[in-house]
């Protein structure tokens, strides 16, 4: 019971990052999630450099994340080793370079606070769009 309600969760999360991408890019298909998603505000710019903002566009790349190491069969990073605990680190360890990468995803990101999101394991990506149809399609039918 409890594992199928931490399914639906990271699954919600999911349908979340989903609807709350901008449709003003062409890369966010209004489908589906392509190789690629851009999204807003996850960095800012000062004198000092980049910083990541915390709040809702980490929980969502978080969401994220935990979806595609559940679909891939590795464990899911705790909160305390997350997309977003690395990326941080990234961020203030290496200013002046604007891209980070691990297994899962390639992030540049700009100075206007946007982020460009590249998907390293497409396949798994087909999956959470088959998460993304089912929901849409119940949501459509009901």
């Amino acid at each position: 019971q409890l594992h199928q309600n931490k399914d639906e969760v990271f699954k919600r999360g999911v349908i979340n990052v989903f609807r709350e991408l901008s449709w003003n890019y062409k890369t966010n298909s209004p489908c589906k999630f392509g190789s690629k998603i851009i999204i807003n505000n996850l960095v800012r710019w000062d004198r000092w450099g980049f910083h990541l903002i915390t709040g809702q566009e980490t929980d969502r790349l978080a969401d994220l994340e935990r979806m595609l190491h559940l679909f891939s069969g590795k464990p899911i990073p705790d909160n305390r080793e997350n997309i977003t605990i690395r990326l941080d680190g990234h961020i203030q360890s290496v200013q002046g370079k604007e891209r980070y990468e691990d297994e899962m995803f390639i992030i540049k990101y700009f100075k206007k606070g946007s982020a460009h999101i590249t998907f390293k394991r497409l396949e798994l990506i087909d999956r959470i769009n088959d998460i993304i149809a089912k929901h849409f399609l119940s949501v459509l039918s009901a």
